[in-house]
């Protein structure tokens, strides 16, 4: 089976396992979409689009991605260095004047790429994050880059929005065309994206999934957040749009797609450049962020804007683009696109049984998902075989692959662990069918909403 034809098979599940999981994290909505090679194959939205008016959360709504912009501007200005216009050693001062007599003059255009320039992450005073004043427009963001600079360039991955708005400025100098036309006319224009661009004209703000708060305690209700204008700074972090288009524009970045750029580009952008040591071992390329996810090497970027967290990732070599939107602060928009590249992963990737699936079950007669007092799991058809897991976190760490002994049980495969490994599933059937309670190391668990009927839960 083809990586399409198992994320298709997957994509029935997919909404099941993600709601489990927004729902018990109390996250107000996500949108998900899943491409292989540029085709949809997964996409759906789960929750609400604003906690306060209840309207239903769509894969139409739009999302502040935030940082995602910044694989924008980098394919913006790897467009301008092969038309021979920008070169990558170009001095900022080349192309912005203004910068003469700072520390940020000499910065060569690929530290900046990489976060390598050493310069301030957001400036001297970056409450524009917390909405209590305005982003800065073009002469504040250059009165803010000419402070001194932080660490001397190439000393460390230092992480800036500084430098990719003056990335921005770069491509309008270059290029004559203001940031959001060149974007129009040389990228999301070519690939037919309408529901993606630098900033979020007015006219289609009633069309954003409405940001929510973080929590401080458990119980705190999360405040509806504003919408903002990110001004001199959408090259770094104005964008908005929706899982299904950044998927395709990601897609776009696969190896040997024939739009956007050469793969001599791509290899460059997608090659290691800097290293990150916080909070864990990482790596930047220029203008992607690349991640071992499973046994995948994948490029891409998160997102964190007042209100949307996001995380979006690629695998060039197979064309596998995921892309997850949260929109409250503290979403887990990157742990959730992690597990499901992994759940992906567990369908693609077929153990082989030592004893074949009895002949002639209809899978689908043993798939649910099951509660105890301790919790719950699923048992899901998984690429054509049944396995356990608990559909919360890394899917590879509680998923057990189960043989069809016969049409009510089935044997956990054999491996050394704490629970009841290597028992039994012991199916108690009604009349009709209908699976009554599941029975595996001594205890039951009953389907999810008879276990809540049968505990009082509403």
């Amino acid at each position: 089976m083809s990586l399409a034809d198992t994320v298709r098979a997957l994509a029935p599940y997919l909404p099941s396992w993600m709601e489990y999981q927004r729902d018990l994290a109390r996250i107000p909505g996500v949108q998900v979409a899943v491409r292989v090679h540029g085709e949809l194959v997964a996409s759906f939205a789960l929750g609400v689009a604003n906690e306060t008016t209840g309207q239903r959360l769509t894969p139409q709504h739009l999302f502040r991605i935030a940082s995602h912009s910044k694989t924008f501007t980098a394919t913006a200005i790897f467009q301008l260095a092969e038309a021979g216009v920008v070169r990558l050693d170009d001095p900022a001062v080349r192309w912005l004047p203004e910068l003469a007599g700072s520390p940020a003059a000499d910065l060569t255009v690929r530290a900046l790429l990489g976060h390598q320039s050493g310069i301030n992450r957001d400036g001297a005073d970056s409450d524009y994050w917390q909405q209590h004043h305005d982003f800065p427009d073009r002469e504040a963001l250059i009165a803010l880059c000419r402070a001194d600079a932080v660490f001397p360039p190439n000393q460390y991955f230092k992480y800036s929005n500084m430098g990719y708005s003056l990335l921005g400025l770069i491509i309008e100098a270059a290029s004559g065309q203001t940031y959001a036309d060149y974007v129009a006319a040389h990228i999301t224009g070519p690939l037919a994206l309408s529901n993606l661009g630098p900033e979020l004209p007015p006219e289609r703000e009633a069309e954003l999934a409405t940001g929510h708060s973080g929590r401080l305690a458990g119980h705190d209700a999360r405040r509806v957040l504003p919408s903002s204008d990110t001004r001199a700074m959408a090259a770094a972090t104005g964008f908005y749009g929706t899982a299904e288009d950044v998927t395709a524009y990601l897609s776009a970045h696969a190896l040997g797609h024939a739009s956007l750029l050469t793969d001599a580009s791509r290899r460059l952008m997608q090659r290691r450049e800097s290293e990150i040591t916080r909070p864990g071992t990482r790596w930047y390329g220029l203008g992607f962020i690349i991640e071992q996810v499973g046994g995948r090497t994948v490029v891409g970027h998160s997102g964190g804007f007042p209100g949307h967290i996001t995380q979006s990732w690629l695998d060039p070599v197979s064309g596998l683009a995921v892309s997850v939107l949260t929109n409250c602060l503290g979403g887990p928009a990157t742990e959730w696109a992690n597990n499901l590249i992994k759940l992906i992963d567990l369908a693609v990737k077929k153990p082989s049984k030592d004893t074949p699936d009895a002949p002639g079950i209809d899978l689908k007669t043993f798939t649910g998902r099951f509660a105890t007092d301790w919790g719950a799991f699923d048992v899901v058809n998984l690429g054509g075989r049944l396995v356990s897991l608990i559909p919360q976190g890394d899917p590879a760490l509680s998923v057990t692959e189960l043989t069809v002994l016969n049409a009510d049980t089935l044997l956990p495969a054999s491996e050394a662990g704490f629970g009841a490994v290597g028992e039994p599933y012991l199916y108690q059937r009604t009349k009709s069918g209908e699976i009554e309670w599941v029975r595996q190391g001594g205890g039951r668990a009953w389907p999810i909403a008879a276990y809540r009927q049968r505990v009082g839960l509403d």
